[in-house]
């Protein structure tokens, strides 16, 4: 590759959630990871369980083993966290729990925030569902921006969130008018938007700021080589536009739950391989 570096890799403790944070953060210090994105999740660090004095005593075990925090993402899916809800008190509840994420990322040293916008009821009109979304994210996207972090929007079904594909993204960042709030791309959920790499990119010219790199089809989040995605060519697309973002490796599948050092050490080889070519 000629533009993207080995040094835009970031690890993750995704596929360690059932392993202690000590656990997660020794075995990527044995992989001399440095940058890493945080996954802010049961058992390693779930928001409503922390505060500010866990952030600092977090932060200082990260440093002890020569980590530093350059995203990070709550947990959103398997979490009742939806910005778009409908119901107030759950909508509430949903963007109190990003604007701790929001404080504590900033804290820990993090650029970026993985967001998704929020969801409605599948038998509730789209754009309701919309508006709500984008007036959840203006008030996020001016608090992440007085911060120093961007917000970045991934794509994913109706169930899961109201940006579908990247053309929705750059809608979504329109109309919630907050320059924080950015675009990225899921090597392994692009199929689900119907989009190529190349697609993307371009849909998303001017607000790509991160990318989730991880193997897929027909399973999802795999390490590099176990899917059918060809990631080579993805990086190929992402090195011609000169891309200089974080690439992110969210190994997150049930299959790798008792070996998640191998299968996160594993993809990380695999990516420096691919970026040297």
């Amino acid at each position: 590759m000629k533009h993207l570096k080995e040094s835009q890799i970031l690890t993750s403790n995704y596929p360690y959630y059932k392993y202690s944070l000590d656990f997660a953060l020794d075995s990527l210090r044995r992989m001399e990871a440095g940058p890493v994105e945080f996954y802010a999740c049961y058992p390693h660090f779930h928001l409503d369980d922390v505060d500010y004095w866990d952030v600092k005593r977090i932060t200082k075990k990260l440093a002890h083993n020569k980590l530093n925090v350059v995203c990070f993402t709550p947990e959103q899916c398997l979490y009742p966290v939806n910005i778009a809800a409908r119901d107030i008190n759950a909508r509430k509840r949903s963007m109190d729990v990003f604007k701790k994420a929001i404080r504590y990322g900033a804290e820990m040293g993090a650029e970026y925030i993985v967001t998704l916008a929020g969801y409605g009821m599948l038998d509730e009109d789209e754009s309701s569902v919309w508006d709500r979304s984008a007036e959840s994210l203006g008030i996020l996207g001016e608090m992440a921006g007085s911060y120093g972090v961007k917000l970045v929007l991934e794509t994913a079904p109706r169930e899961y969130t109201t940006t579908h594909n990247s053309k929705d993204v750059v809608r979504m960042i329109r109309d919630a008018g907050a320059s924080a709030v950015r675009g990225m791309i899921d090597t392994a959920t692009l199929g689900f938007s119907g989009e190529t790499m190349e697609q993307a990119i371009a849909d998303l010219e001017g607000h790509l700021a991160h990318v989730h790199v991880a193997d897929g089809i027909p399973n999802g989040h795999l390490i590099l080589g176990e899917g059918s995605l060809d990631i080579q060519d993805m990086l190929k697309k992402l090195d011609d536009v000169g891309y200089k973002g974080p690439l992110s490796l969210e190994i997150l599948n049930d299959k790798y739950m008792r070996h998640p050092h191998e299968a996160m050490e594993t993809s990380y080889k695999r990516l420096k391989e691919y970026i040297s070519k």
